[in-house]
C-alpha cells in the first residue's frame, strides 16, 4: 500500500510532464516546414489593440497605404481576419486580407496579398538553432523534474517551457476558428508561466525550506499563474468585440520583468551568501540567468517594435545559456544530485544494448547467413543462459566503467570509503574511528555534517566528534532519545531520519540537519551511533551513497570490540599486579 502511494505521485508526474513538453514541442517543431514553405507575411506588426506599429516599406501592408499610427478595426474586420489581424501571418504567401482601417479618423477596408517571409540561409539556419535549443531546453527541464522533483526543478522546466526561445508560427495558423485562438491562448500562458517559473527556481534553488521572502514566491506565483490564465481566456473576446487589450499586455510585461527581477535578486543573494567553492559551484547558474533574463525581458520589451534581426536573433538565442549552463553546473558541480539515476540509467541502457546486439547478430547469423534456423534457437538459448550467469559481474564492470568515465568524483569517493572501511578494523584508538566516521565521509561526499556519539560506562551517549555541529548542539543523548535509540539498535543498518524522525530541539537545521543515522553495534549492543546530514547544498543523499556510509558500520563495530577488548585486558593485566603486590592470589 506504501509503495502503490508513492508510485501514483510518481506516474502523475511523469504523465503532466509528459503533456506539457509534447505541447512545446508539437506548437514548435512544425515551424520547420518554413524553410521549404515560408509563411505569408502581410508586411505589418500591431500592438494587442490593432495599432499598427511598424510596416515594412516593401511589404503588403504599405503597398495598400497602411502606416504606423493606423488602427486596425477588429470589430470591423470580417471575423476569419481577426485572428490574423493581430498576427500579421498567413500560412501561406498569396493569401487574401481584408482589414478595416482606422487612420486620420476615417475608416475604410483595405485588401492585403501576403508576400513569402523573407527566407535567406542565415534565416534558416536561425529556425534551426531555435528549434534544437528548445528540444535542450525542454528535455533538461523534464529529466530534472523527474530525478529531482521540488519547487526549484519545477520552476526550472516552466522556465525552459515557457521561455525557450523557439518560433511558435505555424501551430496556431495550422488550426481554424475557435481552435487557433486557443492554442495562440495556450502559447502565451506558457509565456507568462516561464517567468513564474524562473522567479521560483531563483527562490527556491539550493533552498529546500525557504525563509524570510522566499516563502511568499510560491503562494504569489499561484495568484500570478491563476490571473495569466484568467486575463489569457478573457484577452481574445476582448480582442474580437473590437477594444483594445494594450493595457493589459503592458501589465503582463512589467509583471514578467517584476518575476525576473526576483528571480536574479534570489540567485544573486545565495551567490553572496556562499563561501569559497560553494560560490564556484553556483557561478555559472547565476551567470547564464543574468545573460538570458536580461536578453529575454528586453526582447519582451521590444516585441512590438523589433530591433534589427542580428540583435533580434541574439536576444532571442541568448536563452540557451541557461540549459548548458544548469547542465554544467548538475555535472561538474552536483548543485543538483542526479548524479545517481543518470548513472543507473547508462548502465542499464548499455546491458539492454549489449543483450540486444547479441541476439541480433546471433540470429542475422543463423537465419540469414546460415540459414540455420534451429541452430539460431539453440544458439538463442545458449546466450541467454550465459548472460543470465554473467550478469551480476557483467553489471558491477560496467557500473564500474560509468562511475570511473561520467562520475570520476563519485567513483574517487566510492574507492575513498571502501579503503576506509577496510583500514578501520586495524586502528587502535577511539579518537581514530571517530576521524574515520566523521570526517572522511563529509569531506569524501560533501556533507554538511556529520557526528559520532559513543556509549559511556554509565550508558550515556556522549558526542566524541563531530563536523558542521556548533557547540551549543545536543552533545549527549539522554532518556527522551531511548526510543530513536533501540530503533537504532533493532535496524542494525542505515536509518532514514525522514522516515523515522528524531525530534529534539538542539540539533543543527538546514542542510545540516541528521537525514541519515548509522548504528554501530558491538556483540548485540548498540556501542555508537553515528548521524549524517544532507550535501552542502540541501541534496539528499542517494542508495548509493547510503551503501557507501553503511559499509564503515562493520569495520567500526570490529575496531571498537578489539579497543574494548585491549581496554578489559589492560585492566585484567593492572589487577592481577595489583593483587601480585598484595601477594593475593586470585581465585
Amino acid at each position: 500500500m506504501a509503495n502503490d502511494r508513492k508510485t501514483h505521485p510518481a506516474v502523475l508526474r511523469t504523465c503532466v510532464v509528459c503533456v506539457l513538453g509534447l505541447f512545446v514541442i508539437a506548437t514548435c517543431l512544425p515551424d520547420l516546414r518554413r524553410l521549404w514553405q515560408p509563411t505569408g507575411d502581410a508586411g505589418f506588426v500591431s500592438d494587442f489593440g490593432g495599432n499598427v506599429t511598424e510596416t515594412r516599406p516593401d511589404g503588403p501592408a504599405n503597398r495598400a497605404g497602411l502606416r504606423p499610427g493606423a488602427r486596425l478595426d477588429i470589430a470591423a474586420t470580417d471575423p476569419q481576419y481577426r485572428f490574423l489581424a493581430i498576427y500579421g501571418t498567413t500560412l501561406s504567401a498569396g493569401q487574401e486580407l481584408r482589414f478595416a482601417v482606422e487612420q486620420e479618423g476615417q475608416v475604410r477596408h483595405i485588401v492585403l496579398i501576403t508576400d513569402p517571409e523573407p527566407m535567406d540561409l542565415a534565416t534558416k539556419l536561425f529556425i534551426i538553432t531555435r528549434e534544437l535549443a528548445m528540444l535542450l531546453f525542454v528535455g533538461i527541464g523534464a529529466a530534472l523534474v523527474l530525478l529531482r522533483p521540488s519547487p526549484a526543478t519545477w520552476g526550472f522546466y516552466f522556465y525552459c517551457l515557457g521561455l525557450h526561445g523557439a518560433p511558435d508560427v505555424v501551430a496556431p495558423l495550422e488550426f481554424g476558428s475557435p481552435w487557433n485562438h486557443v492554442v495562440w491562448s495556450l502559447q502565451g500562458m506558457f509565456i507568462n508561466a516561464g517567468f513564474i517559473g524562473v522567479a521560483v527556481f531563483g527562490a527556491f534553488f539550493l533552498h529546500d525550506k525557504p525563509t524570510g521572502w522566499r516563502r511568499y514566491v510560491l503562494p504569489l506565483a499561484g495568484i500570478l499563474l491563476l490571473s495569466f490564465a484568467i486575463t489569457q481566456a478573457w484577452v481574445w473576446p476582448t480582442l474580437n468585440a473590437g477594444r483594445s487589450v494594450a493595457t493589459v499586455g503592458n501589465v503582463a510585461l512589467g509583471i514578467q520583468a517584476f518575476m525576473a527581477l526576483i528571480a536574479m535578486y534570489g540567485l544573486i543573494e545565495t551567490y553572496v551568501v556562499a563561501r569559497g567553492e560553494d560560490r564556484q559551484r553556483i557561478r555559472w547558474v547565476v551567470l547564464g540567468f543574468g545573460i538570458s533574463l536580461s536578453g529575454q525581458v528586453l526582447n519582451a520589451l521590444l516585441y512590438r517594435h523589433p530591433p534589427p534581426y542580428w540583435i533580434h536573433a541574439t536576444l532571442l538565442l541568448s536563452g540557451v545559456v541557461v540549459p548548458i549552463t544548469v547542465a554544467y553546473a548538475i555535472i561538474k558541480h552536483r548543485v543538483i544530485d542526479v548524479s545517481f539515476v543518470v548513472s543507473r540509467a547508462l548502465v542499464y541502457g548499455i546491458l539492454t544494448t549489449l543483450l540486444v546486439g547479441v541476439f541480433s547478430l546471433i540470429d542475422w547469423f543463423f537465419t540469414d547467413y546460415l540459414r540455420l534456423a534451429r541452430l539460431g534457437t539453440v544458439a538463442e538459448v545458449g546466450a541467454v543462459v550465459a548472460f543470465g550467469l554473467w550478469f551480476n559481474g557483467l553489471h558491477r564492470r560496467v557500473d564500474s566503467f560509468i562511475d570511473a568515465t561520467f562520475f570520476r568524483q563519485r567513483h574517487q569517493a566510492e574507492m575513498q570509503l571502501a579503503r576506509v572501511a577496510t583500514a578501520l578494523p586495524l586502528v587502535s584508538t577511539p579518537t581514530a574511528v571517530a576521524h574515520f566516521l566523521v570526517h572522511e565521509p563529509a569531506r569524501t561526499l560533501g556533507l554538511a555534517s556529520a557526528a559520532l556519539f559513543r556509549r559511556e560506562r554509565n550508558g550515556e551517549y556522549r558526542r566524541e566528534e563531530s563536523e558542521g555541529w556548533s557547540a551549543t548542539a545536543v552533545t549527549i543523548l539522554d532518556a527522551s532519545d531511548e526510543p530513536f535509540l533501540a530503533l537504532a539498535q533493532a535496524e542494525r543498518g542505515p536509518l532514514s531520519i525522514y522516515e523515522h524522525p528524531w525530534q529534539r530541539a538542539d540539533i543543527p537545521s538546514g542542510a545540516r540537519r541528521p537525514a541519515l543515522a548509522l548504528p554501530i553495534v558491538v556483540r548485540g549492543e548498540l556501542a555508537a551511533v553515528a548521524f549524517y546530514g544532507s550535501h552542502v547544498h540541501g541534496e539528499a543523499l542517494d542508495p548509493d551513497e547510503i551503501r557507501m556510509i553503511a559499509q564503515l558500520a562493520t569495520g567500526a563495530s570490529a575496531a571498537y570490540d578489539h579497543i574494548e577488548a585491549d581496554a578489559l585486558r589492560r585492566e585484567n593485566d593492572a589487577l592481577r599486579s595489583a593483587l601480585k603486590e598484595a601477594h593475593i592470589q586470585p581465585a
